[in-house]
């Protein structure tokens, strides 16, 4: 499905020198080319690619009528997420009712209004718990989920809300070349537990074995105790991260891989027949151009210059 949209965007940083990415107005590529992948096809159209599983989309595309929206309770919009979450959830990383601002917070926002609910209620829970379909007890999660088959089964998922390539977070004195696949092997990697990025670094296959942790912000611990060189996890979150390091934190380089970027999309629990309702707000919310406008306040504007490392037949 394309989405003018539908481009990398990050967190604006201009205050530390970064170019944040993006466009409201520029699809990422022009050209339509069809390849096969692990778990299914990847037709990428315009840059935007959409994986198949068992030949079915691994995400929900009918539109419904927001009206139609059932919450789990009265009157309320129930979202959990996994804290932190830089430039998507703002305003504390543990505490959901502290957050004020973010792109995530954004668009809970404006599904609550579209859907006529008077309260909104956000929780902050175990990732591995979101994506292994085990918390059931809200509407929808918003929670920089990329869209796969594994986690297709056991969850449902909207249209996708967002793309972001995989971005390595280093301290700003890092030093390595880091500009090739071989470059990437040679780092000492640090990871969050149920996260895309370990698929990446399984294509990577680094010399020394990835540290993988429980909570990104442990990542983050261990980048700064000089455990890791390097946390792998989306570019627009490790920009965030960046932007809010005041200099001492930079990102060198970002992952291009077949199939395209990660999609994100709204996690519902997988009995939930809320999809086709909270799709027609995303559809609004997109053919209105309210989605550039939050991308634009929250993530940022375009990124040309951060080297893009090709992950392809990587032996």
């Amino acid at each position: 499905m394309v989405r003018r949209w539908a481009v990398l965007v990050v967190m604006m940083c201009v205050s530390v020198g970064l170019t944040a990415c993006g466009s409201s107005s520029k699809n990422s590529a022009s050209n339509s080319a069809t390849t096969t992948i692990a778990g299914g096809t990847t037709t990428t159209a315009a840059g935007t690619a959409t994986v198949l599983c068992d030949g079915k989309s691994p995400y929900e595309q009918e539109i419904g009528k927001a009206s139609d929206f059932k919450p789990v309770a009265a009157d309320t919009l129930t979202v959990v997420t996994s804290l932190p979450g830089p430039g998507f959830w703002e305003g504390s990383d543990s505490d959901p009712t502290k957050v004020t601002s973010g792109y995530e917070y954004d668009i809970a926002k404006e599904l609550q209004r579209a859907l006529g609910l008077s309260k909104l209620v956000v929780r902050n829970t175990s990732f591995d718990a979101l994506v292994a379909g085990t918390v059931t007890d809200f509407d929808i999660a918003l929670s920089q989920v990329t869209i796969n088959c594994k986690r297709a089964a056991v969850v449902r998922f909207t249209r996708p809300y967002f793309e972001s390539n995989q971005g390595a977070l280093t301290k700003s004195d890092f030093s390595k070349p880091l500009t090739t696949v071989a470059d990437a092997k040679k780092v000492r990697w640090g990871a969050q537990t149920g996260t895309t990025a370990l698929d990446l670094l399984d294509k990577i296959k680094p010399d020394s074995k990835p540290l993988v942790y429980q909570q990104l912000s442990d990542a983050y611990t261990a980048l700064q105790a000089g455990q890791v060189e390097s946390v792998l996890i989306d570019t627009a979150i490790n920009l965030g991260q960046a932007a809010r390091s005041k200099g001492a934190l930079k990102v060198p380089a970002q992952f291009a891989q077949p199939g395209g970027p990660d999609q994100y999309g709204g996690l519902l629990p997988k009995d939930s027949t809320n999809a086709g309702a909270i799709n027609a707000v995303f559809k609004s919310l997109d053919d209105s151009g309210k989605i550039d406008e939050l991308v634009q306040k929250d993530l940022g504007v375009n990124l040309q210059t951060l080297p893009t490392i090709q992950v392809i037949n990587v032996p």
